[in-house]
C-alpha cells in the first residue's frame, strides 16, 4: 500500500509533468498514467470514507498502463490501478485489464479483431473508459447504471472478445461480443446478492456480453445496445445459512446521445434480472428485475468550462419501486439530482458537483451500515484529476 510520502511524490511528479504527452519507451511502446484526488462531504451517510464527519480526502485513484504494438496487427496492453474509496477499496494494487489484441481483417470500410486476456466489458457508453476520471460524465458515474459498489463485477473480466467496425455513408457501426468469467469474489457484491448473513464467496461461471454502437453525422447522434448474461456460483462458508447456490444475471442497456456544438443530452436505461437457485432461502430465490436510468444535459461554455444537470434513478425491484417489502424501504431505491461544473486546463480537470439523494441503494454497507443510514441526504464532491 502506498504511504502518504509516496502519494505526495506522485502528486509532485504530476505537477511537474502537467503538460506531458504519452511517454514513448521504445519502438511501438507507450506508457500512460492518471491520478485523481477527491474531497467529499455528505450531510448524512458516507461515501468513500468518513465524509459525514467533515470534508473527507480518502477517495483517490492512481493508475498506469503500458501498450506495445510489435506490428500493425498485434497489440499487447495492460493497466494497473490503485484505488481508495472507503472500506471496500483500501489501496490494493489490482490489474484493471491486460490483453493481447490481434487484428484479423482490415479494409477501407471495415475491421475485425480479437482480444484475449482480462478485457474490458462492453456495457453502456462509459464502462470501458470509466477508470480514467477525465473521461467520466461527472466525478462519480451515474450510479444507477454504473454502480461503484459492484464496479469490479462489470468493469473487466478474463475471457475472449471479438470486435469489429463498419463505416458507410449513414454512419459508423462498432460491435463487440465477449465470452468471459466475471470477477465476483467481492464482499460488496456478496452483500448486494445475499445480505449481511452470507459467510461464503462467489465464483464466476461462463458468461457473455455483447454490444453494438452506432454513430451518425460525425457523432451528432450516438445509439447503442448492450446485453448479455453474467453467471456465478456460491461457495458456503463456516456457519453459513445459505446453501451452495447458483445465480444468473441477464442484463441489457439502451444508450442514446445527441450532441451539438455546445450541448449534449445523454440518457441510458438498464435492467438486470436476478435468477438464483439452490440457496434454500426463499426470499433469495425469488426472481427479481432491477431498473436503472439517468438523463444528463451537458453545456460546454468554451475555454475549457462545462457544466451538467443530471437525474439518476435506481430501483432494486421494478415491481416494488417504493421498497415496501423491506425495512428500511429506502435501501431499495436511490433517486439523485445532481449539478456539476468542470474546467479543463491542459491535462488537468478540476471539478465540483452537488447531489441531493433520496434513498441509499447504491451506497456500500461497509461504509454506511443500514442501521445508521438516513433516507434523504446531500453530497458535495470536489476533484482534481490528471492524465498523460
Amino acid at each position: 500500500m502506498l504511504n502518504k510520502a509516496a502519494l505526495f511524490l506522485v502528486y509532485g511528479l504530476a505537477l511537474s509533468l502537467s503538460t506531458a504527452e504519452a511517454v514513448e519507451l521504445g519502438q511501438g511502446v507507450q506508457a500512460h498514467g492518471f491520478l485523481s484526488q477527491s474531497l467529499v462531504h455528505t450531510s448524512d451517510n458516507r461515501l468513500g470514507g468518513r465524509s459525514d464527519d467533515g470534508m473527507a480526502a480518502d477517495m483517490r485513484e492512481i493508475g498506469g498502463n503500458l501498450s506495445w504494438r510489435p506490428s500493425a496487427d498485434w497489440l499487447l496492453s495492460g493497466q494497473a490501478l490503485v484505488r481508495w474509496a472507503g472500506e471496500s477499496d483500501a489501496g490494493d494494487v489490482r490489474l484493471d485489464y491486460g490483453f493481447v489484441d490481434r487484428t484479423l481483417l482490415t479494409s477501407s470500410a471495415s475491421s475485425l479483431g480479437v482480444r484475449v486476456g482480462k478485457i474490458k466489458n462492453p456495457y453502456g457508453f462509459f464502462n470501458t473508459t470509466r477508470d480514467v476520471a477525465k473521461t467520466r460524465p461527472g466525478i462519480i458515474m451515474p450510479q444507477s447504471v454504473y454502480m461503484d459498489r459492484v464496479r469490479n463485477f462489470f468493469l473487466a473480466a478474463p475471457g475472449i472478445g471479438f470486435y469489429g467496425n463498419h463505416e458507410n455513408a449513414n454512419g459508423n457501426l462498432a460491435w463487440q461480443i465477449s465470452a468471459l468469467r466475471p470477477e465476483v469474489n467481492d464482499p460488496d457484491l456478496t452483500y448486494f446478492m445475499l445480505g449481511t448473513l452470507a459467510r461464503g464467496h462467489f465464483e464466476g461461471k461462463d458468461s457473455w456480453l455483447g454490444q453494438a454502437m452506432f454513430e451518425s453525422e460525425g457523432g451528432r447522434w450516438r445509439a447503442g445496445l448492450s446485453l448479455g448474461e453474467m453467471a456465478m456460483k456460491y461457495h458456503r462458508g463456516a456457519g453459513d445459512p445459505f446453501a451452495a447456490g447458483q445465480s444468473r444475471v441477464p442484463t441489457w442497456v439502451v444508450s442514446l446521445e445527441h450532441n451539438t456544438e455546445h450541448w449534449s443530452l445523454t440518457t441510458e436505461y438498464a435492467q438486470n434480472s436476478g435468477h438464483s437457485r439452490g440457496y434454500n432461502i426463499p426470499i433469495v430465490e425469488q426472481d427479481n428485475v432491477t431498473e436503472a436510468w439517468y438523463a444528463q444535459l451537458t453545456r460546454r461554455f468554451g475555454e475549457g468550462w462545462q457544466g451538467f444537470l443530471r437525474y439518476d434513478a435506481f430501483f432494486a425491484d421494478k415491481n416494488d419501486r417504493a421498497g415496501s417489502l423491506f425495512s428500511p424501504s429506502y435501501m431499495r431505491f436511490a433517486k439523485d439530482w445532481s449539478v456539476g461544473v468542470r474546467r479543463d486546463v491542459g491535462r488537468w480537470a478540476w471539478s465540483g458537483e452537488w447531489h441531493h439523494v433520496d434513498g441509499t441503494a447504491w451506497l456500500s454497507p461497509t461504509d454506511t451500515p443500514i442501521g445508521v443510514s438516513v433516507r434523504k441526504w446531500d453530497m458535495l464532491l470536489l476533484q482534481g484529476a490528471w492524465y498523460f
